[in-house]
């Protein structure tokens, strides 16, 4: 948690935690303050110092670090959690705009406790959390030992699937986050965004809290209330398709959208190119072999960003950059596939190109340049 705490009597004997004064001297006499005004650096510095340890001990290989207290600048250095939230519906709502402020704040690498950390969730605000938590770029179901168990199975088997679902979807969407991840590293773009950070331009979307996109391509629109089975949706300005269906839908207009306890509303924009990986237990379970590339038909492009996932080669450019286009020409779709660019190389692999509603084309991952065509 990086945050100094007390107990009201000496350690050892039983005593409540309780906060250390504000007007506590912090620093050395040259510069000191008080502990109202180095609270939040306390956490920062505390991770800081615990990132850099890390980094000198396992100069080859990344380590992850987690803090719940931090300042502007803790993106360097950790991911960030919000905190201890309660298993209750407005919990789960109100996770949405926190995480996007983070990311608007330039802290990309965030999450919520999937299913609410202190009292007891029930199965159909489990099974919501975890749909929603599947967008959290840091993805993690945790609770207070004072809780029931959390476990995706203790709520049924119609909850079990459910979340083994939408955790395999998490699974395959890890070469899209990936390159998420990278962007927000570059640039500072949030992983996790409100609408208006796409849609700047749509007085709709300014006060909207319970929409969100999944960096530029993907929309969810969750159930956020219990017994709640319809939703009114706010598409934006030009076409989407619904993720599941494949469904073509016009922008610009509210659709009232069917979503059942095994189905989050999900929406991709037109033109979008998503990269799909296999659902695997683990990242590194077995080498990805095959890589599905989804396409929706429109006029749009992705730039896919790969390493090994482990060192630090990124930063002496041992990476790959792929970018995907997509263009419609008298009813067809035509996917251009770039030259891959950067010294490092995936396993060997095929690559199946996937145009929503026209099919699909297989090729091997030679990293050449190639152009597809489709329906017309």
């Amino acid at each position: 948690m990086n945050e100094p705490a007390l107990n009201d009597r000496p350690f050892g004997d039983p005593g409540d935690k309780i906060p250390l004064p504000l007007d506590a001297p912090q620093g050395d006499p040259a510069e000191q303050t008080t502990h109202a005004e180095t609270h939040n650096l306390y956490g920062m510095m505390m991770t800081r110092a615990a990132a850099e340890g890390l980094e000198r001990l396992r100069p080859d290989q990344r380590s992850f670090v987690l803090t719940r207290s931090g300042y502007a600048g803790i993106q360097r250095w950790s991911s960030v959690w919000t905190g201890d939230n309660y298993s209750r519906w407005e919990y789960l709502e109100m996770s949405l705009p926190m995480l996007c402020n983070l990311g608007l704040s330039g802290v990309a690498f965030v999450g919520a406790d999937i299913g609410g950390f202190a009292g007891n969730a029930t199965a159909e605000l489990f099974a919501r959390w975890m749909q929603v938590g599947m967008l959290y770029p840091l993805m993690r179901a945790h609770s207070s030992i004072t809780s029931m168990q959390h476990e995706p199975w203790v709520f049924g088997e119609q909850v079990e699937q459910i979340c083994r679902k939408y955790i395999e979807l998490r699974y395959q969407l890890l070469p899209y986050l990936y390159t998420l991840f990278w962007q927000a590293a570059m640039t500072g773009a949030p992983i996790l965004r409100p609408l208006l950070y796409d849609f700047s331009n749509d007085p709709q979307v300014s006060q909207l809290f319970d929409q969100v996109m999944l960096g530029p391509a993907l929309m969810a629109a969750p159930v956020l209330r219990p017994g709640v089975e319809y939703r009114s949706v706010y598409l934006p300005e030009g076409t989407w398709y619904d993720w599941w269906t494949g469904k073509r839908l016009q922008g610009s207009s509210h659709i009232l959208a069917h979503a059942p306890l095994e189905r989050m509303p999900l929406y991709v924009k037109a033109g979008s190119v998503i990269p799909l990986a296999p659902a695997m237990q683990h990242v590194s379970e077995v080498p990805i072999q095959q890589l599905r590339i989804k396409v929706w038909s429109g006029t749009g492009a992705w730039t896919m960003y790969e390493d090994d996932g482990e060192s630090f080669g990124y930063q002496t450019d041992d990476w790959a950059m792929t970018t995907y286009r997509v263009t419609e020409d008298a009813g067809k779709t035509i996917v251009e596939v770039e030259a891959r660019m950067g010294r490092w190389q995936p396993e060997p692999r095929t690559v199946i190109v996937e145009v929503v509603g026209k099919g699909e084309q297989e090729l091997r991952d030679d990293g050449t340049a190639q152009k597809l065509f489709f329906g017309g």
